[in-house]
């Protein structure tokens, strides 16, 4: 390793030792990758040998543009989950990821909208909209999360679920079943037979 990449290494680990101390919790052996983004940490909990990749972001917003929310956000991740590059978790509501998670590169999860979809918001451009929760984000234990998956407000994903790559999902995913697809439909459930 040269020098100029040891002391990027250093800073980096500076920074996160920064970062780790302002989150509302954090477990033991986490690892957060390069270009890593919090914003609120204090409403972030994070479990024991959790793992970043690279360029992920975790947002809570319990304000925009200037207006408080009513809600407290609260974004809770489990033990051993791994989130890969550029994963996006957004959250004014709630967002909760189980134990023993794998996110895909490039996951987007929100629990919020710019704007509620009313014909007067639409003369408004969308970053000045005020964010809307439909509801919170579930997402059980073990669940396997394949790359560019985007998990949109107001669904719970059930223990032992799969979701293919590129799917959208919008609507709840029982326990133990395989989903793909946009919007995401159930492809296979899995039992023991």
């Amino acid at each position: 390793m040269s020098i100029l990449g040891y002391i990027n290494k250093c800073l980096w680990l500076l920074k996160w030792k920064m970062k780790k101390k302002e989150l509302k919790n954090c477990g033991n052996d986490c690892y957060m990758g390069k270009n890593f983004n919090l914003k609120s940490p204090q409403y972030i909990s994070i479990g024991n040998n959790t793992h970043f990749g690279k360029d992920c972001q975790v947002c809570a917003f319990d304000s925009y543009r200037g207006i408080k929310h009513t809600n407290t956000p609260n974004i809770m991740i489990g033990d051993n989950v791994t989130i890969t590059d550029h994963c996006y978790i957004s959250c004014m509501n709630e967002v909760t990821i189980g134990n023993g998670c794998l996110l895909g590169i490039n996951t987007f999860i929100t629990d919020n909208f710019h704007g509620n979809a009313s014909f007067d918001e639409l003369l408004i451009p969308p970053d000045e909209r005020s964010l809307y929760s439909k509801g919170p984000v579930h997402i059980g234990e073990n669940v396997w999360i394949g790359r560019n998956v985007c998990i949109m407000p107001n669904v719970t994903i059930g223990n032992g679920a799969i979701i293919g790559a590129n799917a959208v999902v919008t609507h709840n995913v029982p326990d133990n079943c395989v989903v793909g697809g946009i919007p995401a439909k159930i492809i296979k459930r899995i039992s023991k037979n």
